[in-house]
C-alpha cells in the first residue's frame, strides 16, 4: 500500500502559528490601516506591514469593532485614492486612465463594476426630498471608450454633484 501524501505525511505538524495573531492586535494598527488607505495601499499592503493574513484581518474586523470600523473607513479612503488618480489621468495626468478604470471595476465593483450599486442612483432620496431617477447606463462600455469620451464621462459625472 502506498503512502499517504498529506500534509502531515510530508511536514511535521506542529502548534498553527496564526493562532497567536489575535495576541497580535493592537488598537494601532486601526491608524495604521487608515494612513495606509489614504497613500493608496490596497487590503494586502496593510496585512504585510501588519504581519498577518487577509483571512486574520477579516477575523480581528469581525471581533474588535473599532477595527472594524477603520477597515471600512480606510475603503473609503482607499476607494478616494484610486477615483482621484483615474481624474487625474483622464484630464491628461502621467497613467492610462483605462488601466485605472479597470482596477477601479475590480477592486470597488460595487461603485465601479458593470453592475454598480453603491451609486447616488441607487439611494432613494435626492437631497431635496424627491425621488431620484436611476442614472441611464453609457451607451459605450468603459472598455470600449476613447480616453477623450472617459474625461468627458469624469466631468459630466463631476458636474452632477
Amino acid at each position: 500500500m502506498k503512502q499517504s501524501r498529506k500534509r502531515s505525511n510530508i511536514v511535521p505538524i506542529t502548534k498553527d502559528p496564526r493562532a497567536t495573531n489575535v495576541l497580535k492586535y493592537r488598537s494601532e494598527f486601526c491608524k495604521l490601516v487608515t494612513e495606509l488607505a489614504r497613500q493608496g495601499h490596497f487590503p494586502e499592503e496593510w496585512c504585510a506591514q501588519i504581519e498577518v493574513s487577509l483571512s486574520t484581518m477579516y477575523n480581528w474586523a469581525n471581533r474588535y469593532p473599532a477595527f472594524d470600523d477603520a477597515c471600512q473607513l480606510a475603503w473609503t479612503y482607499l476607494t478616494a485614492y484610486w477615483t482621484r488618480q483615474a481624474l487625474q489621468a483622464a484630464c491628461g495626468g502621467p497613467a492610462d486612465a483605462k488601466l485605472l478604470i479597470h482596477i477601479l471595476q475590480k477592486r470597488f465593483p460595487d461603485t465601479w463594476g458593470h453592475k454598480a450599486c453603491n451609486t447616488q442612483a441607487s439611494f432613494p432620496m435626492g437631497t431635496k426630498g424627491q425621488k431620484q431617477e436611476p442614472a441611464k447606463p453609457s451607451a459605450n462600455s468603459l472598455d470600449e471608450m476613447t480616453i477623450s469620451e472617459l474625461r468627458a464621462e469624469i466631468q459630466r459625472a463631476g458636474s452632477r454633484t
